[in-house]
C-alpha cells in the first residue's frame, strides 16, 4: 500500500478508500493520514480525524494515537491536550510506541495534565525498549536527558552516555548530539565525537541544526567550528531571511575557513529576497514555506 502511494497518490486514494469503507483498519489509517496531508485527495483534517476515531474504535493502538495527535495539534479540531493525553494513554497502555513517546511529553510539559516527571520517565523507558524504532530512539536519547541532568533522581552520566549511544545508534539527530557532546565531555576524544556530530547535522532539521551551529562556533577545536559552518548552510535550508543572514555574516567572517565573501553575498542576497516575500505576503504569511518537519507527522514531535 506503502509502496503504492508514493508511486501515484491520487490513483491510489480510490483505492485506499475502497479499502477503508471496507472495513480494513490500516486502511482507514492511511487513508486519515492522506486526507490529513492533503496527500493524493484534497486536505481534510476533520474527515481525517474522523478516520482515525473508526479506527480507534475498532481497537487500533495507531488510530487511538493519531485521534491524541489531532487533539494536541489541532488537526481537524480545536487543540485539547488534556483529550490528548487520554488517547495517547489508551494506546500507550496498549504498548504503543509513539503513544508512548507523547504521553511522556506531556507529562514532563505539564500541558493538559499534571506534570510528573516520574510518570514520564516511566513510559519514554518503555518506549524505549519498545518495537518502534524510531520512537525507541527518540524516547532513549530523553532517558538520557533524565540520567545527564538528575531529573528525578541523582545525575549518572556514564548511564546517561549510554542511553544517549542508543538513541544516536537509532537515528535521533538529538540523540547523536548529546552523544557527540558527552562523549567529547567525558574523554576529550574529539576523533570519536567528530562522526556523531557530524550525522545528526546531516538528519537534523533546520531548527536544530540553527541551535547546533550556534553551539559549535565558538569551539576552540578548528573542526568544530567547520561544522558549525555545516550546520548553519543545513539551517539556511529553511529560506528564512534569518537563517540566511546568520549564515552569511559567517561566511564574511571565515567560520571554519577562510572568508568567502562572494559565499557571503548571495547569502545576503537571498536573505532580502526572503524579506521581501514576506513582506509581500502580508499579516497572514501565507507565502512563508511550510515547517521543515512536515505538516502533520504521524508519529509524535519531530
Amino acid at each position: 500500500m506503502r509502496a503504492r502511494i508514493s508511486e501515484n497518490p491520487a490513483a491510489a486514494a480510490r483505492w485506499v478508500e475502497a479499502a477503508a469503507l471496507a472495513g480494513i483498519v490500516n486502511a482507514q489509517i492511511a487513508w486519515g493520514q492522506m486526507l490529513l496531508d492533503g496527500h493524493g485527495v484534497a486536505r481534510d483534517p476533520e474527515a481525517g480525524l474522523r478516520w482515525f476515531q473508526i479506527a480507534a474504535g475498532a481497537g487500533s493502538a495507531e488510530g487511538a494515537n493519531m485521534v491524541g495527535r489531532c487533539h494536541e495539534c489541532g488537526w481537524g479540531v480545536p487543540a485539547d491536550p488534556a483529550r490528548a493525553a487520554a488517547h495517547y494513554r489508551q494506546a500507550a497502555e496498549r504498548g504503543h510506541g509513539w503513544a508512548q513517546f507523547n504521553l511522556a511529553t506531556l507529562l514532563l510539559d505539564g500541558k493538559g495534565i499534571a506534570a510528573d516527571g516520574r510518570e514520564a520517565l516511566h513510559w519514554y523507558a518503555r518506549a524505549a525498549r519498545g518495537r518502534n524504532a524510531e520512537a525507541a530512539a527518540k524516547s532513549a536519547t530523553l532517558v538520557g536527558r533524565y540520567l545527564e541532568l538528575g531529573w528525578e533522581r541523582p545525575a549518572r552520566p556514564v548511564a546517561a552516555l549510554r542511553w544517549y549511544k542508543r538513541g544516536a545508534a537509532g537515528g535521533d539527530y538529538r540523540g547523536q548530539f548529546d552523544y557527540a557532546r558527552l562523549l567529547l565531555e567525558r574523554t576529550g576524544r574529539l576523533d570519536l565525537a567528530m562522526p556523531w556530530f557530524g550525522r545528526c547535522i546531516e538528519n537534523g532539521v533546520p531548527a536544530f541544526c540553527r541551535n547546533v551551529g550556534a553551539a559549535l562556533r565558538e569551539a576552540p577545536q578548528p573542526a568544530l567550528r567547520r561544522l558549525a559552518l555545516r550546520a548553519l548552510q543545513r539551517a539556511a535550508l529553511s529560506g528564512t531571511a534569518g537563517d540566511l543572514r546568520t549564515l552569511g555574516g559567517a561566511l564574511a567572517e571565515g567560520l571554519g575557513g577562510a572568508p568567502d565573501a562572494e559565499g557571503a553575498a548571495r547569502a545576503f542576497q537571498r536573505a532580502r529576497e526572503a524579506e521581501a516575500a514576506h513582506a509581500a505576503a502580508g499579516p497572514t504569511g501565507k507565502a512563508q514555506a511550510p515547517s521543515p518537519d512536515g505538516a502533520a507527522a504521524a508519529g509524535g514531535h519531530a
